[in-house]
């Protein structure tokens, strides 16, 4: 069997398990490797040497960076806010309880931050037009907005993980195809805009007629708050940390290092403790990342790739618009993510949009960045993502009488993500 042969079927077997999600991401992505070396298309050293790509060295210690965070008062002075416009009504309220979203998305597992603001909306009067059951959905829409979008805490890693999707098909002679730090901010600005602004305004659509029931929430454990001593030894490794990854140009290697070296400096003064930094460290979505990327340089080298673009572009036709193009991986993006994890979704599209991409001769970057945007967006049903599940079990709602609220939300999530694409990434 010839090693093309091979790639294609590993690559096939890796999308179906990423669907199926019957074992962990990363486990299926070990089990990749494992063939492809076990058949020769990858030597030994090469099969598991992701671990050491420098994404999955700049990733895994921003794991522990965030972690440690909740240990710090900033999730309380942030909900803080929320206790300052306690009182108000109309807009003013809305915006407060949108911008803590936006906060929150930036720092806090959304799960976890939209039950701590759950909290705050059942404060809200019952009797009244703006009701808890009527901004939960919305709260969710914007929070899913802005999630990761700015560039700190992990959404400063948001353009390493992407590139590591694909960076192996592409090739390191074509680095102008690669995303850089601030590129999935500047594609999410209108996307955020959009939707924010619809937010603002269609939470008049969500129905008014029950409460949101906290007891469906998932409690959260308590998390013990460091001394305040070390809370700011945190603040300030982490800010230094963000400063070496916004100034890149500068730093260089060091916006590689330095959150390796964050979290080092954290251990040795006793803010995180060895054991949970390595727990942290060596999540599923590190093992999976580090076994995707040994995928693609494997789809890149054996010409899987060209095949598997070549087969797609087919199906679209030659010669499409390039917003018919944006416009189908967009739809196809939330789509997607409503029956398979946004994890999932990433993993099994954008290796699928690069290959396109580099099949035609067009810049992959604005179909990359519209997959690793709109993944967010499948709002509809409880399984869209974590947070739409919690929405969904606290407010007990029926997806089908939300529909006029979240089917117009996805339409223009889809929209706005095409346009942004075909304006700041065009495909050639």
């Amino acid at each position: 069997m010839s090693h093309l042969t091979i790639v294609l079927l590993v690559t096939l077997f890796m999308m179906v398990m990423f669907i199926w999600h019957k074992v962990p991401f990363g486990v299926t992505a070990m089990t990749c490797c494992l063939i492809l070396a076990a058949t020769g298309v990858v030597d030994l050293k090469s099969a598991f040497i992701g671990f050491g790509n420098k994404t999955v060295v700049l990733i895994a210690p921003i794991l522990a960076l965030s972690s440690v965070l909740t240990k710090t008062a900033l999730v309380d002075k942030i909900s803080g806010t929320l206790n300052m416009v306690q009182g108000k009504s109309g807009m003013m309220l809305i915006i407060a309880f949108y911008a803590v979203a936006a906060l929150f998305s930036q720092f806090v597992p959304s799960t976890a931050a939209l039950a701590i603001l759950v909290v705050f909306l059942t404060t809200l009067n019952k009797s009244g037009e703006i009701t808890a059951n009527r901004l939960l959905l919305p709260l969710l829409g914007v929070m899913v907005a802005w999630k990761f979008r700015l560039p700190i805490g992990l959404g400063a890693t948001t353009f390493a993980t992407l590139n590591g999707f694909y960076e192996g098909i592409v090739g390191e002679g074509n680095p102008q195809y690669m995303i850089s730090l601030l590129d999935p901010l500047k594609f999410a600005i209108i996307p955020i805009i959009v939707l924010t602004t619809y937010c603002l305004f269609a939470w008049k659509l969500m129905p008014k007629d029950q409460e949101v029931d906290t007891t469906k929430l998932k409690k959260g454990a308590v998390v013990e708050k460091l001394p305040q001593s070390k809370q700011m030894i945190v603040y300030i490794v982490f800010t230094v940390v963000m400063l070496c990854l916004i100034f890149n140009q500068i730093t260089k290697n060091w916006m590689y290092l330095a959150p390796a070296a964050g979290v080092i400096i954290l251990i040795f003064t006793g803010c995180i403790d060895a054991k949970d930094a390595s727990k942290d460290m060596t999540q599923d979505m590190i093992w999976m990342l580090a076994g995707v990327l040994i995928v693609a340089d494997a789809i890149g080298s054996s010409g899987a790739g060209e095949v598997i673009g070549q087969f797609i572009l087919n199906i679209i036709g030659q010669n499409p618009s390039q917003f018919k193009v944006m416009l189908i991986f967009s739809a196809a993006t939330v789509i997607m993510t409503t029956f398979i994890s946004n994890m999932g979704t990433q993993s099994v599209l954008i290796p699928i949009a690069a290959s396109v991409a580099l099949a035609a001769g067009w810049d992959p970057r604005g179909l990359v960045l519209i997959i690793g945007t709109a993944n967010y967006f499948a709002v509809g049903f409880p399984s869209g993502s974590g947070e739409c599940a919690v929405a969904f079990a606290a407010g007990e709602y029926n997806p089908a009488k939300v529909l006029k609220f979240t089917l117009p939300y996805m339409i223009l999530a889809i929209l706005s993500c095409a346009v942004s694409a075909t304006l700041f990434y065009p495909l050639g």
